[in-house]
């Protein structure tokens, strides 16, 4: 397709889009997580920003995690605004006071569960304890309560039990095991992520299981994803758009504003297009993206990994297109 049809299909779906819609920071280099069995897991949510370090380069993932900074972490995972308001809670006292009243908001926990009227923050928190938050935010807890949470966390993969059998319930779960069950969480959420993307719930899978991922996302018309780095629910904030285009059978990426931001989120999807050639797919991105648009050269057109790769400077000199084949 010459580059004035593009242009113009780039502007028609990104005025449908306005229409019809209804950074990332990369892991601290942790030297006590270097070799445990959760790196991997850790790295992408210090990078998505729901929990962080000791400091700069210790983790602890093997010590325990509290009542209190899991919550923390689940509402954050779930980019939940907190509201910092009274609870019945006698003991809601502390830097956790919002996450406290924002979970009970969200029915995550409920004041029937602890004794007295005491959330006791700082207690260790269980394996069951964090069952029955997960279930709850996925909005399960009715089954939660016939089926009991840990079976149902065990049915969505969102836990594993021990080789003998049994779910550990009443143990206390690592920070690193935090980590590893939030994020399966986030997946039951989510849906799992496939190899090309062609639903916008697909795509949505894809960009929430991004390292560089901070923001919000909403469905446009069609198979329209937008998603917005500014973490507004307002259509045209979008930050990106993305879509799976079946006549033409190509995934389009509009990156409307060329933040550092956009760029990490554009690398990582590249990474999951071109596994062995990313680094150069990005490198020709960046190169258009400081092109005029009026620039004769400023498209790009080639193939990676099997598939094409074509990249332009879009309507005005902000936006830079993608186009990428199965």
């Amino acid at each position: 397709m010459q580059k004035i049809g593009r242009v113009i299909l780039a502007v028609t779906l990104f005025t449908v889009m306005l229409l019809s819609a209804q950074a990332a920071g990369a892991a601290a280099a942790f030297t006590d997580t270097s070799t445990h069995w959760a790196k991997k897991e850790i790295d992408k949510a210090v990078a998505q920003g729901w929990i962080n370090g000791y400091d700069a380069k210790t983790f602890k993932p093997n010590a325990n995690i509290t009542r209190a900074e899991f919550l923390k972490s689940l509402v954050a995972a779930l980019k939940i605004k907190t509201e910092d308001t009274d609870t019945p809670f006698v003991d809601d006292h502390g830097w956790f006071r919002s996450y406290i009243a924002t979970g009970l908001k969200q029915s995550i926990i409920k004041v029937g569960d602890y004794k007295e009227n005491s959330f006791e923050p700082n207690l260790s928190i269980t394996r069951e304890e964090i069952a029955r938050m997960t279930i709850r935010a996925l909005g399960k807890d009715a089954e939660g309560v016939k089926s009991g949470y840990l079976a149902v966390a065990k049915k969505l993969e969102m836990m594993k039990g021990y080789p003998d059998g049994t779910m550990g319930g009443e143990k206390n779960a690592t920070r690193a095991e935090a980590v590893v069950m939030v994020l399966n969480m986030l997946t039951a959420k989510n849906g799992k992520v496939v190899a090309y993307p062609k639903t916008k719930e697909q795509l949505n899978a894809l960009i929430q299981s991004l390292p560089s991922f901070k923001g919000t996302t909403m469905y446009g018309r069609n198979q329209i994803l937008l998603v917005n780095l500014k973490g507004t629910d307002r259509p045209e904030d979008a930050t990106l758009r993305l879509e799976y285009v079946a006549d033409l059978k190509v995934t389009t990426i509009n990156v409307f504003e060329q933040t550092i931001e956009n760029k990490a989120m554009v690398k990582d999807l590249l990474k999951i297009y071109y596994p062995n050639s990313y680094e150069r797919a990005y490198a020709n991105y960046i190169k258009v993206s400081g092109f005029e648009s009026s620039d004769s050269s400023s498209s790009f057109t080639t193939k990676y990994d099997g598939r094409s790769f074509d990249t332009y400077k879009g309507n005005g000199n902000n936006t830079v297109v993608m186009w990428i084949g199965v």
